[in-house]
């Protein structure tokens, strides 16, 4: 896609600050494994649009449109609310974020991932601008660093214990295996990673809606002897009575994902006490901003969260550390190392050490962009 320029010589165009320039740009990721799958699909590459803002003064701000699906994205559908965000960020000045974000979320009729590139790419700007890393824009860091969670997609039980038994040796300490709705083979699949990786992994399990409540129910009691920690969205996302009876029936500690939506979901599962733990997605929920408020929901509620699987490039996982360090409290790791299998990426400068990621002290946040380094994966 084009670019758009704010035009010169207007008395808004002469603040440093203010939004000069909008490139949309389109990103493509392939998988390092083809056939990674969970309950809802089989995972091949990761499409999306990279959103860079430019101000008067030459400083750039980045931020990641997630395509929905994740591959083969409806491109019909979403890029005419890119370029209807993309008029409404033209020419606004990047500290006038409350203001714009009005604007924003009206224009993006509920296409949160794309509301979520463009806030994002506001933020990361902004700490440009100032020269501070993105969390001081947040409060202020809590913690140096954040323990990541991995997945392991589905496969045969023997396959996904090999898998998990790499990413232990690699340092994780959290995994969270993806199930299939299928009860016997599920639960061969829990026991048989159990069995190689030892008791001192934390291990959660996500069935991405698979299972109706009673198999759900069923099925957490028969995981309790190999110490799960949580069980993600067992039911379908429209299902919050079976969401609720579910967590009701006590067997395992349970944890809402697609049945959030939003904020105002996130409250109103929260006020019908659905779950134990909420996973928070930052392109979902709409970027940072309303991460952030999701965050401090929680807290102010007294329920447990989790920062939800970032699927993308360096920048968006590299945002989602940011926000994660000012939370008050991380369990069960926070998913935000998807991006060490997706080859294909433009930002570099955010790595994996012992299963955990660093919160960079760089401006913005801490990545670099080159799209010179997608050629060499």
């Amino acid at each position: 896609m084009t670019d758009i320029a704010h035009p010169a010589g207007t008395a808004r165009a002469a603040a440093p600050a203010t939004i000069d320039r909008v490139e949309i740009v389109p990103c493509s990721q392939r998988q390092d494994d083809p056939s990674w799958r969970f309950a809802r699909g089989t995972i091949t590459h990761v499409d999306g649009w990279l959103v860079k803002l430019v101000a008067r003064n030459g400083q750039t701000g980045y931020g990641h449109v997630l395509g929905t699906p994740i591959f083969q994205p409806d491109t019909a559908r979403i890029e005419p609310v890119l370029e209807a965000l993309r008029q409404v960020v033209a020419g606004s000045d990047a500290f006038g974020l409350e203001a714009m974000h009005r604007r924003l979320e009206a224009a993006a009729a509920g296409e949160m991932c794309v509301l979520s590139g463009f806030v994002c790419a506001v933020y990361d700007l902004q700490a440009r601008l100032l020269g501070v890393p993105l969390h001081v824009l947040l409060g202020g860091k809590v913690r140096d660093s954040v323990d990541a969670s991995r997945l392991v997609s589905i496969k045969s039980p023997e396959e996904m214990a090999s898998h998990a038994d790499k990413l232990a040796k690699q340092g994780y300490r959290f995994l969270k295996l993806k199930l299939s709705g299928e009860p016997g083979l599920d639960i061969e699949r829990v026991r048989t990673v159990r069995e190689r990786v030892g008791e001192s992994l934390v291990l959660t399990v996500d069935a991405n809606q698979a299972y109706g409540p009673d198999d759900a129910i069923r099925v957490c009691r028969e995981l309790r002897p190999f110490g799960v920690a949580m069980m993600e969205q067992p039911v379908p996302a429209a299902d919050v009575e079976g969401l609720c009876r579910v967590h009701a029936a006590g067997e395992l500690p349970i944890e809402a994902d697609e049945a959030i939506g939003d904020l105002a979901g996130l409250v109103r599962l929260i006020g019908m006490g659905a779950a134990d733990s909420y996973n928070l997605k930052l392109h979902y929920l709409g970027g940072i901003r309303n991460t952030l408020i999701a965050v401090r929901l929680c807290e102010a509620a007294g329920v447990g969260y989790r920062f939800g699987a970032i699927f993308g490039p360096r920048l968006l996982a590299a945002q989602g550390v940011h926000v994660a360090s000012v939370a008050r409290n991380i369990h069960a790791g926070a998913e935000l190392a998807e991006f060490d299998h997706l080859l294909d990426d433009p930002f570099e400068g955010l790595e994996v050490r012992d299963g955990a990621l660093a919160v960079s002290a760089e401006a913005g946040s801490g990545v670099t962009y080159r799209p010179s380094a997608r050629a060499e994966n």
